[in-house]
């Protein structure tokens, strides 16, 4: 357990240790040493924390780390932290008399004795096990044993309330909190499985962890990822660049890659219909692959299998769309100006043709301002700034494209035609022989009209 779990139980122990409630500031610090000194449950003594055992819970500590007792798998630190803020949120209010307890009886306050949640230290245990909660307050019943010692005490949840309430008694009497703490009585081995996929390679999500990717899926041909120089093979076309903000995202989704569950030991035979592969080199030069699947027996979804150990990842839909990449995500797929202000011509397909200055700045403005619609510009210019869908080799001779032009674009020694077909709008460089292909559906978000453009005139 790490030094925050660590922490977070100290606060626990010593919460249960306090019996009374203190309203003189005077007395507080004379009453905590006497709680200290006499409590049943102070554990300074035990020593370090080891294992704690509940109704479907068995976790062990191994140096620093903490792992399932049951297969060895190791536990996830956040979920740990999580757990121990939780119980770090309880106060005993009161500590019960023995001979009421007797006399009652132990089966009234404590009326399943199977929720039980035991700590085990170094040099002995600490048992609790979760009573009944008032009918007229939040507070509940807890048995507390500690080797020979037991007591029956009355605790209060000080953290947090996750409920919702219409007024104040309904408040008071909430059961909120009290199930919260039955669900983390009965919390699983399988809810603390650390399902980080790399969890062994303490890779950094703000460093440059892999060096080169290869990449081949069910749809698409093998590609590879150079994070040495941030380049793809096939390369980017010419007159494009790389898209650095995919790079970004892509490289920080795989380095936090974890699982919704996993299946272990393994059974490979069991996995089904390959998604996915990738064949990885990181920056210390290991290597090792990732395999995804769309079945796993009888289950469909994304399994992940990988070559450094002997577990299948479940992964949600989300993480599962980055083994579905291809190369063109990593290109940047538009031609757009650089420059804030810029000579734009405009040549129509009914042989008119604009010539202006754009000054796309926090004011969007066209020059000469007479008699021309800047809006419509301005929608010309955003789409030229978006990105593409896809890039595909101009295989057509140029004067085909020529034939099927209905808008020639100019700027900084970009020339471009414009092509509609089938719901796109291609804009091609006949020079570099690339088309972008850009999916817009039956509205087309800039217009091809000359007449669009101007402003009219006349009655």
């Amino acid at each position: 357990m790490n030094k925050k779990n660590l922490i977070l139980l100290g606060v626990l122990i010593v919460a249960i240790a306090i019996t009374y409630l203190f309203e003189e500031r005077a007395n507080i610090n004379n009453e905590k040493q006497k709680i200290i000194e006499t409590s049943l449950l102070n554990a300074d003594s035990l020593g370090d924390l080891k294992q704690v055992v509940g109704i479907k819970l068995n976790i062990e500590k191994r140096g620093s780390l903490y792992y399932d007792k049951n297969n060895n798998l190791r536990m996830n630190p956040n979920r740990l932290d999580e757990f121990f803020k939780i119980l770090s949120g309880l106060k005993v209010i009161s500590t019960l008399n023995q001979a009421e307890v007797n006399k009652v009886g132990i089966n009234f306050y404590i009326p399943d004795p199977t929720m039980k949640l035991a700590f085990k230290f170094e040099k002995g245990e600490m048992l609790f096990t979760l009573g009944k909660k008032l009918d007229y307050d939040q507070s509940f019943y807890m048995k507390v044993d500690k080797g020979q010692d037991s007591q029956v005490v009355l605790v209060r949840d000080d953290s947090p309330d996750p409920g919702t309430y219409e007024n104040e008694d309904a408040y008071k009497k909430s059961d909120a909190k009290y199930k919260r703490l039955q669900v983390v009585f009965y919390l699983t081995n399988k809810y603390f499985h650390d399902t980080t996929v790399f969890r062994d390679f303490s890779y950094k999500v703000d460093g440059i962890n892999f060096e080169k990717i290869s990449i081949a899926t069910f749809r698409n041909k093998r590609f590879s990822l150079s994070f040495a120089d941030s380049t793809t093979n096939p390369a980017v076309p010419e007159s494009l660049g790389y898209f650095d903000e995919n790079w970004v995202s892509f490289h920080q989704a795989l380095t936090k890659l974890e699982g919704k569950s996993l299946y272990f030991p393994a059974d490979n035979k069991l996995l089904d219909e390959v998604l996915s592969q990738f064949e990885i080199v990181d920056r210390e030069k290991r290597k090792y692959s990732l395999e995804l699947y769309k079945k796993y027996g009888a289950e469909n979804g994304y399994f992940l299998k990988t070559s450094f150990n002997n577990i299948i990842y479940q992964i949600s839909p989300e993480d599962a769309q980055y083994f579905f990449v291809n190369v063109q995500d990593f290109w940047q797929k538009k031609w757009s100006p650089i420059t804030k202000v810029f000579d734009l011509n405009l040549s129509f397909f009914n042989g008119k043709s604009l010539k202006v200055k754009i000054e796309d700045q926090e004011l969007f403005k066209v020059l000469p301002e007479t008699n021309l619609r800047p809006l419509e510009f301005k929608r010309l210019i955003e789409f030229f700034k978006s990105e593409g869908n896809h890039v595909s080799e101009m295989t057509e001779k140029p004067t085909e494209i020529l034939k099927k032009n209905m808008l020639r674009v100019q700027f900084e020694n970009k020339s471009l035609n414009v092509i509609l077909e089938d719901n796109e709008v291609i804009i091609v460089d006949i020079a570099k022989k690339i088309k972008i292909h850009h999916y817009v559906g039956a509205k087309l978000p800039f217009s091809v009209n000359y007449a669009d453009y101007i402003k009219a005139t006349g009655p």
